[in-house]
């Protein structure tokens, strides 16, 4: 694995330490957010942003096309696309799978349509939006999409 994969993600740890935002859900949660971000930057041709963000990135990973913003939920058990209630709602939603530093995009949807799905608490005392991974749109859709804004 890419070591400034490991760089990025020590770094969003350590910017983000004692914030009320920060919930460690998992081991190792930024690394896997930074790889299904790579994952997607290399699908899409783009650049991850290493930036220090103290405040965080309001919820976008990418801008896309025709200022679309993008933020991609990666898990190792990647059964749903969740959006937690009350957070900012980008424009796309990007579900993505890591497994042991290998990542794959799963599907996409709308952010309007996430934040209007069902809510339930996953057992962490957050309640998210949820659409289930098989519900998703194709990746290929989305990638088809964004070829037409750039072509026109």
């Amino acid at each position: 694995m890419d070591n400034n994969l490991h760089r990025i993600a020590e770094q969003r740890s350590y910017t983000h330490i004692g914030h009320a935002s920060q919930r460690i859900l998992s081991e190792n949660y930024n690394l896997i957010g930074v790889c299904g971000e790579n994952a997607f930057a290399k699908e899409f041709n783009l650049e991850i942003d290493d930036s220090v963000k103290p405040a965080g990135d309001n919820g976008t990973d990418f801008v896309l096309g025709l200022q679309f913003s993008v933020d991609v939920k990666t898990a190792k058990l990647p059964y749903n696309l969740l959006l937690e209630v009350g957070k900012p709602v980008s424009d796309i939603y990007v579900l993505a799978d890591y497994n042991d530093g290998d990542t794959k995009l799963i599907g996409w949807e709308w952010g309007l349509k996430l934040s209007q799905a069902p809510t339930k608490d996953f057992g962490y005392g957050v309640i998210n939006h949820y659409i289930p991974a098989e519900n998703l749109r194709p990746m290929s859709e989305l990638k088809r999409r964004a070829i037409e804004v750039v072509m026109y």
